[in-house]
This record gives structure tokens, sequence and C-alpha cells, in this order.
């Protein structure tokens, strides 16, 4: 037989295996292209019925869900903000009164807004709330591509598409209330995802920066530089301890130093009353109006002269969480970012309904734990009857007067345990995985810990 009939009977065979490869390549070019075109379809549709609210009923906005206690705390309303605009538009310093008390950033921005049509302004959170889903849905890709390789032999997993993950965040009531309120909180979401999407992409000195304007925006994101600095070491590829030890310290420097030119920037444009106004203001809890968290009825109830000793022990139950949800899920920083947002979401000083969607948002992220769920039942019982009841004990206690500051209270704590059982749920699912995936034999067993 002579070369060429040999080189091609050579051809011959392989050629059924490279049309084959072909067929899938053009087959998961087509997927692609055909979820492009989902997730472009729902961030379109979920801005367009935003818009269309905000547009035809705008005393929906300015009347009733921008005054809601479970949508707009002190620190995040969008009244207070545009009072803020409105007295630093007349030379007048927003955070001298004892109204405004939210960032010089966001003062800024609405600085600019102000002098426009108010559709610029619906605009603007319009494309902060698809910018968020856009961002998750790229952050699914994302850890889609990171996550193949740590399977449980034997798995069939089912995993959520990007546009199935924006969806479930566009279309979630919580959601869409806390855009339609003008809830400044928005903005806080927008660099904690951003943030998160840096940091699992490698991008570390974007992560850091995001971080730092959450943390400006909000206070409580600044406990995300924990699992930032395991991002950006992992980005690194630093295996030994000397070395991850290093990069972690090099990354909390950088968070410093941006934290610190931000905040010496607003002191010299706005004095020293900024920080009062903002950071204090929200270590303090010292506007105790009603809202979906815990601090505001606690210190009503106790004693001023044991207030101080119970800022701090209420403060660091929030931040305290930090290093070791990080440090013991430092395989996945991603996850533990996302339980430090829940945590923020339950234990914040002036929580919303707006920090319960965010992590309900980032939860699709992780569709391998639902199997490993035990109190999935529970927690969305305890969150629906905490979200339901709370408006209904708000008009008891406040427009008919049949009721007291107990029922509205009641309906808080159910609403945070659902949170925390949600996250205890979702730890205890993590660490069974984690057990499932280095150890499969024990897939069958029930493991006790002791």
């Amino acid at each position: 037989m002579s070369a060429d009939s040999e080189q091609n009977a050579a051809a011959a065979e392989q050629s059924p295996d490279i049309a084959i490869i072909t067929a899938l390549k053009r087959q998961l070019l087509r997927t692609e292209a055909a979820e492009r075109r989902r997730l472009l379809r729902v961030l379109i549709t979920g801005s367009a019925i935003r818009l269309i609210i905000l547009v035809a009923f705008p005393g929906l906005v300015s009347h009733y869900l921008s005054s809601r206690v479970e949508l707009s705390t002190p620190v995040t309303s969008y009244k207070r903000l545009v009072e803020g605009v409105h007295l630093n538009i007349h030379n007048t310093s927003p955070y001298d009164g004892g109204i405004f008390h939210q960032s010089p950033l966001l003062l800024i921005l609405f600085r600019v807004l102000h002098v426009l049509p108010d559709l610029f302004t619906n605009l603007v959170y319009v494309a902060v709330d698809a910018m968020i889903a856009l961002t998750l849905a790229k952050l699914a890709a994302a850890k889609a591509d990171k996550s193949k390789s740590s399977r449980v032999p034997g798995e069939i997993r089912f995993v959520c598409t990007p546009s199935a993950i924006a969806t479930m965040y566009l279309f979630n009531p919580l959601t869409v209330a806390t855009t339609l309120a003008k809830s400044t909180i928005v903005f806080s979401h927008l660099a904690i995802v951003s943030a998160l999407y840096a940091g699992v992409s490698g991008l570390a000195n974007q992560a850091i920066m995001f971080t730092a304007v959450a943390a400006h925006l909000s206070l409580y994101p600044a406990v995300l530089i924990a699992p930032v600095a395991l991002m950006a070491a992992v980005s690194q590829k630093q295996t030994q301890q000397r070395w991850l030890v290093g990069n972690i310290a090099l990354t909390l420097a950088k968070f410093a130093f941006a934290t610190g030119a931000l905040h010496l920037l607003f002191v010299a444009v706005f004095g020293t009353q900024y920080f009062m106004a903002t950071v204090d203001f929200t270590l303090r809890a010292a506007d105790l109006q009603p809202n979906v968290g815990l601090f505001w009825y606690f210190f009503i109830e106790i004693f001023d002269e044991f207030r101080p000793f119970f800022y701090v022990v209420f403060q660091l139950t929030a931040l305290a969480f930090a290093v070791p949800v990080s440090w013991r899920f430092r395989d996945d920083p991603l996850f533990a970012g996302t339980m430090l947002v829940g945590i923020i979401s339950a234990l914040k000083s002036y929580p919303s309904w707006g920090d319960l969607s965010l992590f309900l948002g980032l939860l699709p992220l992780f569709e391998e734990l639902t199997k490993y769920l035990q109190y999935s039942f529970l927690s969305t019982n305890l969150l629906m009857y905490g979200v339901g009841l709370a408006p209904v004990f708000w008009h008891l206690w406040i427009e008919l007067g049949t009721g007291n500051a107990n029922f509205f209270y009641a309906a808080t704590l159910v609403y945070v345990f659902g949170q925390i059982t949600l996250l205890f749920d979702l730890g205890s699912a993590k660490l069974r995985r984690e057990l499932d995936i280095h150890y499969p034999e024990t897939r069958t067993r029930t493991v006790i810990q002791e």
C-alpha cells in the first residue's frame, strides 16, 4: 500500500471524530447565542415593567412605597436624599441637621440628576437594577467555569443559566418594590455584586475599589473585604501559607488606603459632620424609627445607661462573622461572600426588604446545594409570614390604632429568624457537600458532628 493511500485511510478514520467535534462546537455556539438572547429579553422586560410603573403611577411611588418602613430606612430614604440635595444646592451642609445620613457619593450623583427631569432619575434606578441582574448573570457564568472540577462523583446537576439568575432577581417582588420605592440601597447592591464579580474574575484592584465604594454607601459591606482578599490570593495562585498571608495583608492594606482616601476627601469637603451623620449614626442606631430589623424596639425599651454596651454587642454580632465565615469557606470565597450578605441583611442596624432581595438573588448561584437543604420549607414559610404580616401589623398599629409596637416587632422577629434559619441551613448544606466531594463513600450515611 502506498503512502498516499495510508494517509487517506487515516484521514477517513479521523474524519468522523472531527465531524462530531465540529458539530458539538456549533451546537455550543448556538446554545450560547440563544442564552444571550434570553438574557437580553429578561433585562428589557424587567426594565420596561419598572419604568412603566414609575412613569404611569408616580403617586404610588412618592406617597406610598417611598414611605414604607419595610422598604425605606433613615440611611436609604429617597425623600431624605432629595432633602439633602436641596440643602447642598443652597450652600448648606446637609449633615448639619438630623435629616441626611447617606454617602456624599449619592449626594454628588443626585445633585446632577436634580437639574434634570424626573424621567432621568427613574432611568438611573432602572439601569442600576438591570446592571445588578446582568452582573449576577455574569457571576453565574464565571462560577460555572470555575466549579467544573468540584463535583460529587456520579452527580447529576441542574445548572441555573445566567438568564434564569437574572429572571429570579429582576422579577422578585421585593426587588421590584425596592426599586419602585427608590431606595438608595440599590447603589450599594450594585457595588457589592461588582466587587464579587471582579474578585471571581481575578480583578483584585477593581474588587477592592468596589468594596470600598460599597462600604462608603452602606458601611456593613466592608466585611466583604475578607472574601475579596481570599479571591485575590486565589487569583494569584498562591498556595504557600507565607505568600497567601502576604497577599491577603496587601489586599487589606489597599482597602484601608481606598476607604481612608475617600474618607479624607469627604471630610475635607463636608467636615467632620459627615462622619458623625453617616458612620457614627449607623453604628449608634441613633434614629429608632421602626424597620424590619432587631435594633429599634430593643433600644427603645432599654435604659440609657446600658445602651453603649449593647451597641457594641449588637454591632459586633453583625460584623464579627467576617473572618470566621470567610476562613471556613476559604475554598469558595464567593459562597463566603454570599453568607456575609445574608448575615448583613439579618443583623444590620437599618435593614430593609431590599437587603433580603440581594441575598435571595445570590442564592441561585449555588443550585448544587438545593438537595442538601433540610429546612427550606421552614425558612421559606418564616420569610413569607414575616414579609406578609409586617404591613398588616403596621396598619393595625399606626393607621387603625388597634395594635401596638409588639405586633410589628413580632413580624420582624419572624422575618429575621427566617433569614437566620436559611443561613444555618445553607452553611450546613455546603459543609455536607464538601464532605461528599472529598469522601464519596459517606454520601449514603448520616453524619453527626460531635
